[in-house]
C-alpha cells in the first residue's frame, strides 16, 4: 500500500488531523501525471473536508463535501486502490449524511480499513489506533485558520510577480 495512504489512514484515526488528511492525498494525487477528479482518492480527500467541516460546525460545508464523496466513490473505477471495504465504506458516507442532515452532534469515526491494509499501517506507525474521543487541539480543529501560511503568501506574491513582468 502506499505509504501516503497509510499516512492518512494514521493522522484519520489516531489524530483526527481531517485538515492534513486532505493535504496528504491531495499532494498524492496531483503527482500522478494523470490524475482525475473521477479518481477514488477523491472521495477521501472530500470526506477528510466533510469530517473538518462537520466537527467546526459548518453542517452546510460538511453536507456538500459527504455528497461529493459519495458520487466520486460510487463512481470510482479503482476504489479497491483504497484499501476499503467498499459497501461499508458507502454505507458510512451515507450515515454521515444523515448525521449532519438530522443535526447530530459530531462523533469521530472509524473508516472500514480491510485488516491485512490496519496490518500496514500498524508496522508503520507502532502507536495507530482508533480513537473515539474528540480530539479538540485547536491547531488541528482550526487548522486551516491558524496554520504557517508564510510560503504560501510567498509562492503567491512571486506568481503574482512573474504575471506582471509578462504583461
Amino acid at each position: 500500500m502506499n505509504k501516503a495512504l497509510s499516512h492518512f489512514y494514521y493522522q484519520f484515526h489516531t489524530h483526527q488531523h481531517y485538515f492534513l488528511c486532505h493535504d496528504i492525498l491531495e499532494e498524492l494525487w496531483k503527482s500522478n501525471p494523470n490524475f482525475s477528479k473521477k479518481d477514488a482518492v477523491v472521495s477521501l480527500i472530500l470526506f477528510s473536508t466533510a469530517m473538518y467541516h462537520y466537527r467546526r460546525c459548518n453542517k452546510l460545508g460538511a453536507l456538500k463535501s459527504f455528497k461529493k464523496a459519495l458520487y466520486t466513490f460510487k463512481h470510482a473505477k479503482d476504489k479497491e486502490t483504497l484499501g476499503l471495504k467498499v459497501n461499508e465504506f458507502t454505507f458510512l458516507i451515507q450515515n454521515q449524511i444523515e448525521k449532519v442532515k438530522y443535526d447530530q452532534t459530531f462523533q469521530p469515526i472509524q473508516l472500514p480499513i480491510k485488516s491485512s491494509v490496519e496490518r500496514e499501517i500498524i508496522n508503520l506507525y507502532p502507536n495507530y489506533e482508533y480513537k473515539t474521543q474528540i480530539n479538540n487541539d485547536d491547531m488541528i480543529v482550526h487548522c486551516h485558520r491558524l496554520r504557517d501560511r508564510s510560503d504560501i503568501i510567498a509562492a503567491r506574491k512571486k506568481a503574482l510577480k512573474n504575471k506582471r513582468k509578462k504583461s
